[in-house]
């Protein structure tokens, strides 16, 4: 099991959120859909150790995740291969940006409103390419699928392949998908 302990820093106060014992699928979930997936900031990791840092407002949250070095695994490899991401990702998306800066009248858009929406609207395929990589899913069809799904169903579907072992993540997308039910 690994420890999630969490804590929130506003107006210089320090809250203590207490800590919780999640399996390590569960805390996977917690670190890309309720920290990276908002701006979290991943500050220090080790084997056994994984601390994300999130500002909301006037506050700032600290996240921390504990557990063996098998269980956190997966932990560590996604953010591993966010981290790899994100830095590929910057580069193309700051000439983007520049790009878009230079059309006459605005019409590329708002460049502020343009940079503080992009990285989340960028980061979701991230964060679910990341996980797919560091749980082994490399198939190109899974690849296609779980990037098609929000966060929310992707960690859904990763459980139905969890009960159902022989289950692709894509006959898992496919079979839950709305347009088969029709």
């Amino acid at each position: 099991m690994i420890r999630i302990t969490m804590s929130r820093d506003r107006d210089g106060e320090h809250f203590d959120q207490g800590s919780r014992q999640e399996t390590p699928m569960e805390a996977l979930r917690v670190l890309v859909q309720a920290e990276l997936a908002y701006g979290g900031e991943i500050t220090e990791a080790s084997g056994t150790r994984l601390v994300v840092v999130a500002r909301v407002l006037a506050c700032v949250d600290t996240t921390i995740f504990e557990g063996t070095a098998a269980e956190m695994t997966a932990l560590n490899q996604t953010a591993y291969y966010y981290l790899a991401a994100c830095q590929e990702h910057d580069t193309v998306m700051e000439g983007v940006l520049a790009d878009l800066a230079r059309l006459p009248n605005n019409a590329g858009g708002n460049p502020l409103i343009i940079s503080m929406a992009a990285p989340m609207l960028m980061g979701r395929n991230r964060l679910a390419y990341a996980s797919m990589r560091a749980l082994g899913i490399t198939d190109e069809h899974d690849v296609a699928a779980g990037m098609l799904l929000g966060l929310g169903d992707f960690f859904s579907a990763l459980e139905l392949m969890e009960e159902n072992p022989g289950m692709s993540l894509a006959d898992v997308s496919q079979a839950v998908s709305p347009a088969m039910a029709a």
